[in-house]
């Protein structure tokens, strides 16, 4: 897998926002809301974490960052993604957790706080050379029998370290209406395998997904990305507005118990070369330019101008713009997350 991503300070890739079903899940995370209340969090995603929970994703190639934001906000963190498991094209596409995720799940496990943090063991369709094959998910799935084979492996793994849920990022398989069907055929058999071995499972979508032809099961939680609205190959724009984000909610509401991934960074536009920014290095474009930032009211999203260059970016004020914007959108206070990476190209 390429190393096409930088981890942001703070909050880099994804704020999730996860919707909170019925019943007990509403219950739960009412709990939390007073928890953290009554223990006046602090930290700078105090403000995000208020009634909602939190999820990070670390990603194998930045280490030290991801844990010093992880031990800095451990009581506003509900859960870590840890970026990632893929496959091994020189070892019959077998399975296997990066070094850099084992490493970081093992320092999880090595203080109070941060061993209390569910831990999620994030499985992409990448190889040690290619990102987001569908070719390789045609393999992987190319019968019910192969399908059970690899949920048994992907539980497998889970298991071997300790992880308390098993994340399904699968991407780029847009409106392959067959690829679909068999990925359905994996996610039951998985399902069935997670549930049986006591381990959560979520399932990542991307926004051009035709939930309307697919007949999703009930039971994992449903994570959408919301982000990248504009970026490569496009004008430049916020990776993100509120147009975009109340469709998705639109779109996807019929899958239940669901969460929304957001992105803060962004991008830096000149011409036909973009190139990805954190909001750091945003702010230091700022600085040294002595550009204005201006917040975009149709989005929430900063933008500013340097030369022939534009910078559109999303910082801590944006996510929870974004935020309030799919609460409002589902009709209710959504959970939330946050996660760790910029992608780039």
């Amino acid at each position: 897998m390429r190393k096409i991503s930088k981890f942001l300070s703070i909050v880099a890739l994804g704020l999730l926002v996860g919707g909170c079903s019925q019943g007990q899940k509403a219950k739960r995370t009412k709990a939390k809301t007073e928890t953290k209340t009554s223990q006046n969090a602090s930290g700078d995603l105090a403000k995000l974490s208020q009634g909602r929970d939190l999820f990070a994703w670390t990603v194998y190639w930045d280490v030290d960052k991801p844990w010093q934001t992880i031990q800095k906000e451990s009581q506003n963190i509900d859960a870590v993604g840890t970026f990632a498991a893929f496959y091994d094209e020189n070892k019959n596409y077998e399975l296997f957790l990066a070094d850099g995720s084992k490493k970081l799940d093992k320092e999880m496990r090595t203080t109070a706080k941060t061993s209390k943090i569910k831990r999620y063991m994030t499985v992409v369709n990448d190889t040690r050379t290619a990102d987001k094959s569908t070719d390789l998910l045609e393999t992987l799935l190319a019968s019910k029998s192969k399908a059970d084979k690899h949920a048994k492996e992907v539980v497998a793994l889970a298991e071997k370290y300790n992880f308390t849920g098993v994340e399904i990022d699968y991407e780029q398989i847009r409106d392959n209406l067959s690829l679909w069907k068999k990925f359905l055929v994996f996610e039951k058999a998985l399902y069935a395998r997670t549930k049986k071995a006591g381990l959560d499972l979520r399932i990542v979508l991307e926004p051009p997904t035709p939930v309307s032809k697919i007949n999703f099961p009930k039971g994992p939680e449903y994570v959408v990305m919301c982000y990248n609205l504009y970026g490569y190959g496009t004008n430049p724009g916020p990776k993100a507005d509120y147009k975009f984000l109340k469709k998705t909610v639109k779109d996807f509401s019929s899958l239940g118990k669901i969460s929304y991934a957001l992105s803060n960074g962004g991008f830096d536009f000149n011409g036909d070369e973009v190139t990805s920014v954190t909001g750091s290095e945003a702010l230091k474009i700022k600085k040294k330019y002595k550009a204005k930032a201006v917040r975009d009211k149709k989005s929430g999203t900063l933008y500013l101008k340097y030369g022939s260059h534009t910078v559109w970016y999303a910082d801590q004020t944006t996510l929870q713009l974004w935020a309030k914007t799919l609460d409002k959108a589902s009709g209710k206070r959504l959970a939330s997350a946050f996660g760790g990476w910029n992608k780039g190209k």
